[in-house]
């Protein structure tokens, strides 16, 4: 699946060719407007070395603050959008959740922990990864403590099913009550790509062999 590059240096490497383009087009737009880096600077109350740092790609010292003023000066607006492209780091519930999926794992599985998918430029991520070394199969496993929004979920697990290159998909599900109520309708809407039963499925995983097919578990 090639070397994870992890969120946060994923994001440091995002905010830093951000940057950079922003830092090219602030500096574009000041030779054309035929502004000096010394009457820029004079307007910053800075020196016109800073100003020649700054256009020099020291991206790590320049604020979203410092690229809006200097924006200003030269007749633009700043503007900043986000955009998802993947859940947030998960919260002890999860984590909990996850933990007790591992302990009904034979050793024979090999886990990788937010393993990344094989697309290039992929921002998504499997909760866990297991694959049998003796051969190829990889059981992607995606972990939900709590259904909020069903159709959401179907869709994202068929996303998952189609673009993440694993054999098959178990999603481990809290048992709460909500849960509880809501994963007879879950596997309906799933369909029949799904329902393997959560027997079959952790049995297989308890005796390290390879997993009849794609399920839905409550632990």
């Amino acid at each position: 699946m090639g070397t994870k590059e992890t969120r946060l240096q994923r994001g440091r490497r995002r905010g830093r060719e951000l940057t950079r383009g922003t830092v090219t087009q602030l500096r574009d737009a000041r030779l054309g407007a035929g502004i000096s880096q010394a009457a820029l600077a004079q307007q910053l109350g800075l020196t016109q070395a800073a100003i020649s740092m700054l256009e020099g790609h020291k991206v790590d010292e320049l604020s979203l603050v410092r690229v809006s003023e200097i924006a200003a000066i030269l007749g633009l607006e700043a503007s900043l959008t986000l955009h998802p492209v993947g859940p947030p780091i998960r919260d002890k519930g999860h984590e909990a959740l996850i933990a007790r999926f591992r302990k009904h794992l034979a050793p024979a599985w090999r886990v990788t922990r937010e393993a990344p998918f094989p697309g290039a430029g992929d921002p998504r991520w499997w909760d866990v990864l297991l694959r049998l070394p003796s051969e190829r199969h990889l059981v992607g496993v995606e972990a939900e403590t709590r259904i909020r929004d069903l159709q959401a979920l179907v869709r994202r697990m068929k996303g998952r099913a189609a673009d993440g290159g694993a054999d098959l998909i178990v999603i481990v599900l809290s048992d709460s009550a909500t849960n509880r109520g809501l994963i007879g309708a879950f596997r309906d809407a799933l369909g029949p790509a799904f329902s393997t039963s959560p027997a079959a499925i952790l049995r297989a995983l308890a005796d390290g062999s390879r997993v009849p097919g794609s399920g839905v578990l409550l632990l």
